[in-house]
């Protein structure tokens, strides 16, 4: 099924896939509370406007502008671009503060050959066959996922991939493998929006989730590895296009690729 409309970014705190999570986060905001709460907000809504492509690589971000858009402190600030830093997603430079963190081609294929590997290590260990349930589970997912595609809800769009491809991952059993994964994840989500500006990527990335399902329902490890390596194509290849267009050209040498 093709996307015909044009997609559009809703607000940030849509389409959080844990009800209590987000609760809590409008509990902050209506008490004016401090510290975790308030900082884990703060975290949350510049995660989303970074993968949404509201807030771009090397955009310097102001603690006393977040101050006053959240009504809180510096202190609540700083401890949000200490989560966020942890992640990667953005990076604090002495005598220039906090910016989006800007990944150079080079980086971003690097941390994508890993990726590639480790999911791609998570889906070989998967054990087969894959209980019903599970793939109901996946379905369900899926069919959340398809149906903000054609709403055109990004951040529905964002949350529903993470959803889909945790709990994939989470039928291997490997712990270690599984946060190693997420954390690898992390650090590329701001390239996130440059993809999904395209309607057909989102389109391919529906296709493969709908493939992958049928490839755990038949056991077809083979065409499942296949599918986990093709998946990660489109989100490097927009980001580094997008880039070159405003950098220049930025080959990697033989020991950076």
């Amino acid at each position: 099924m093709t996307v015909h409309r044009a997609l559009r970014k809703k607000p940030a705190l849509r389409g959080a896939t844990a009800p209590a999570k987000q609760r809590l986060r409008k509990v902050a905001v209506k008490r004016g509370a401090r510290g975790p709460a308030i900082a884990e907000l703060i975290a949350t809504r510049l995660e989303e406007d970074i993968v949404l492509g509201r807030r771009h690589p090397r955009e310097r971000l102001i603690e006393q502008d977040l101050c006053q858009q959240f009504n809180t402190h510096r202190a609540d600030v700083r401890l949000a671009f200490f989560e966020l830093e942890k992640k990667g997603i953005i990076e604090r430079i002495p005598n220039r503060g906090a910016m989006v963190r800007d990944l150079s081609p080079q980086e971003v294929m690097q941390i994508y050959a890993v990726r590639e590997e480790l999911e791609v290590m998570a889906v070989r260990i998967l054990p087969f066959p894959v209980a019903r349930a599970d793939i109901d589970k996946l379905d369900e997912i899926q069919r959340k996922y398809s149906a903000a595609i054609d709403s055109g809800d990004l951040l529905d769009v964002f949350y529903g991939n993470l959803h889909f491809h945790r709990t994939l991952y989470e039928l291997c059993g490997n712990t270690c493998l599984i946060e190693t994964i997420e954390q690898l994840a992390q650090k590329v989500y701001g390239i996130r929006s440059y993809a999904n500006a395209y309607p057909d990527a989102l389109d391919r990335a529906r296709r493969d989730h709908v493939a992958m399902i049928a490839a755990l329902r038949t056991s077809s490890r083979d065409e499942l590895i296949a599918l986990t390596r093709r998946h990660l194509e489109p989100s490097p290849e927009a980001y580094i296009r997008a880039y070159q267009r405003r950098f220049g050209d930025v080959r990697p040498t033989a020991s950076q690729a």
